[in-house]
Formats: structure tokens, sequence, C-alpha cells
């Protein structure tokens, strides 16, 4: 529970404890026990002192409980009211804080529930709150309400703990000062009328009296201010311990902070301009790295080229091969055919016989004295190539019609 963060529309669940019931007539033979509940529905919770009731509230919600005495060995149907209180949640969280802290109630009247006003239900919760100390002799009941996630004995060990419940526990130690300080001035004035009966009906003033409830006084206002003095000396500390405990974090933050702007300027101011130089070296070596790749790229395409090239040209040189094979037994085939044929013209025969040898002859020279095809290139002149070959047929064909002649 807390005055701050409850959404309108939240539901928590909250404990009720029923601590005492003070100031009911009852028997011997009976016990009081209380029936709490929270208006969403018809159900009533048993609550005690030893057995706490859990329910269910929203920041417009109204809790109630009813006091109820029970005579042992008797039904329950036979328990008697004396008497309720209903809680508006709103308004207690804005009077007492986050929850209610052994805090004392005056008890009304039992009457059914939902019969009244809201605004009526808050003026009777404010004089059940602030009216204990003026009637002393009235039913009233201490209770606590607070969220069911919190636990009091755990809050002298948890500094927010004891920031945030620090004004329940206030208000119920003022509370407990204000009763015990109406006690104190109700015994006086009892003695003092005590005191001055008998005085009147021995027919004297007994002196003595009026110095006792002087000392008793001077005694009280001591007491009084003694525990006022302890108050504030222990509420002085706690403060000082909260401060001390502020400064000490805040010096912490400061700590961080400042760590914090160092890490950033030197990241601005180094390692930005590190990474910065490491980017333009990287983008470099990703441009290198592109043309070493389109270059790569275009020595293979070449290098497909070549290799086509050096077939075409592994072809040419078998073709050589081959050729200068044919012309080296056409050269002898003809040389053979030139001197048969000399010897014919020596002893007679045809003339053109002879001549049909010399041209074939000189064609042969003349083939010799081209140059060699193994010196073209890989690429080759298909026009050459071509010519070559027209060549060397033509010269087979020559060599066949002069050797048939012959």
């Amino acid at each position: 529970m807390g005055n701050t963060g409850w959404r309108l529309e939240e539901q928590r669940e909250v404990v009720l404890c029923l601590h005492s019931v003070h100031n009911v007539q009852h028997s011997p033979n009976e016990s009081y026990y209380g029936m709490a509940t929270d208006h969403a529905s018809e159900v009533e919770i048993p609550v005690t002192s030893e057995r706490p009731a859990r329910l269910m509230a929203g920041i417009d919600s109204v809790l109630s409980v009813r006091i109820f005495l029970h005579n042992r060995g008797f039904p329950s149907t036979t328990d008697r009211p004396v008497g309720q209180l209903s809680l508006p949640v709103r308004e207690m969280l804005d009077t007492c804080g986050p929850g209610l802290y052994q805090t004392w109630f005056l008890l009304d009247a039992p009457t059914p529930y939902g019969g009244m006003q809201r605004s009526h239900t808050v003026e009777r919760f404010l004089r059940a709150l602030h009216g204990v100390s003026m009637e002393l002799h009235a039913p009233r009941i201490c209770l606590t309400l607070l969220d069911s996630s919190t636990d009091p004995a755990e809050w002298p060990k948890d500094d927010k703990d004891r920031i945030t419940y620090f004004e329940p526990v206030l208000i119920s130690h003022q509370q407990h000062v204000q009763i015990t300080q109406a006690y104190f001035d109700y015994i006086e004035r009892a003695e003092s009328s005590s005191a001055a009966r008998t005085a009147s009906k021995k027919g004297g003033v007994n002196a003595q009296a009026p110095v006792e409830a002087s000392a008793l006084k001077a005694e009280l206002e001591r007491l009084q201010q003694q525990q006022r003095e302890e108050e504030v000396t222990l509420l002085q500390r706690e403060l000082d311990q909260i401060t001390e405990e502020a400064n000490r974090r805040i010096e912490k933050g400061n700590g961080v902070i400042v760590k914090l702007k160092a890490d950033l300027k030197h990241l601005r101011d180094v390692e930005a301009a590190q990474l910065q130089c490491e980017h333009a070296e990287a983008e470099q070596r990703v441009q290198t790295l592109r043309q070493e790749g389109q270059e790569l790229r275009q020595r293979l395409e070449n290098s497909q080229d070549d290799a086509a090239a050096d077939a075409d040209l592994q072809n040419l040189q078998q073709e050589v091969l081959v050729l200068t094979n044919q012309k080296d037994a056409l050269m002898k085939m003809v040389q053979d055919i030139y001197g048969t044929a000399q010897a014919a013209a020596a002893g007679g025969e045809s003339n053109a016989k002879a001549a049909a040898a010399r041209a074939a002859l000189a064609s042969i020279q003349v083939l010799r004295r081209q140059p060699c095809p193994t010196a073209m290139r890989a690429s080759g002149n298909t026009r050459d190539r071509k010519s070559m070959r027209r060549g060397s047929a033509k010269l087979r064909t020559s060599f066949f019609r002069t050797h048939t002649s012959c």
C-alpha cells in the first residue's frame, strides 16, 4: 500500500490484523473476534490477533471490520456485535501514509453496511482516529493494515522500508503519547478530586496533597520531556544515517559519471580516430583487392584465349612437320626425275618433260625459301594458313603431274 504509485483501477492484497479491543463490556466467559470485509462480496473473513485477514482493496475501496463477542460453549449464532469500523482507503492513505501500524480507533455502533454515504464514512473514520485520547473509556480497537508484500519485522533492516513506513509508525507513536498523556491527566484530576473530597470530609485541607500532585506533575513532565528527547534523538540518528547513505550513493554516482565521461572522451578522441584510420585502410585494401580481382578475371579470359592459340600452334607445327617431310621426299623425287630428264635430253628425248621437271624443281625451291610457319603468332593468320595449305596442294599436284608425264 502507499499514497503514491497506486493506480486508479489497481487492486492490491492487504493484511488486516486485530491486535486488541478495549472498553467493551463483556462477561468473563466471553471473548472477542472480528469479521472483516472489502464489500466486494458478501463474504466476511474472521480476524483476530493470531489470525490476520487478507483482503483485496483499491484506491476507492472501503474496508470494514465488525467486532463480535462469543460466549464460550454456545453456538456462533448467539454471538453479539458490539461495534464496527469502516476504513476509506483513499482518505486513510492521505492521513496515515502507506498503511496503519498498531493504531487505535473508536468503535461505531453496529449498523448495516452500505447504508451510509462516503462523506459520512470519511467523517466517522477521522473522528475514530483523532478522538481516542479525548474518549478514553469509549470502546476502541487497535489495528494494523499493510500491503501483503511487506513485513514490519524487516523494516529496521532496509533503509527504503524505514523511509516508506516512517509516517505510519510516527502516527502510532504520537497517538500512544497522546493517550498516555490523557491517562496521566485523568489520574491527576481523579487524585485531585479525591483529595479535595477527603479534605472536605475531614473538615480541613490536607497540605500534603497539592505537594504530591505538583511532584507527580513535575515527574510526568520530566518523563514526557525525556521521551520526546529520546524520540528526537532516535529520529535524528535515523535521519543522519539516511543522509549519510544518500551522500554516499550520490558520491558513488558522481564517480561513475566522471568515469563514464572519461571513457567517452577516450573513445571520441583516441579510439574513434583509430577506427577511422582502420576504416580508411580497410576501404583502400578493398579497392586494391577489387582491382586485383579485375586483373585476375582479365588474365583468366586471356589464358583461355592463349590455350586456344596454343592448340592451333600445335596443329600448325604438326602440319609443318608433315609438309617438311613431304617436301624433302618430293625434293628427292624431283631431283631424281630431273636427273633422269637431263639424261633423256642428252639421249635425244622430249624437251617438254625436262621443262616440266625444271618447273617443279623451281616451285619446291621457292617453297623452301618461304618463312617457317612456326614463327607465326599463336593466334595465327587464317589467310596465311589457307595460302600455305593451297601452296602445298599445288606442289603435290605439280609433282604428281610431272611424275606421271615422266
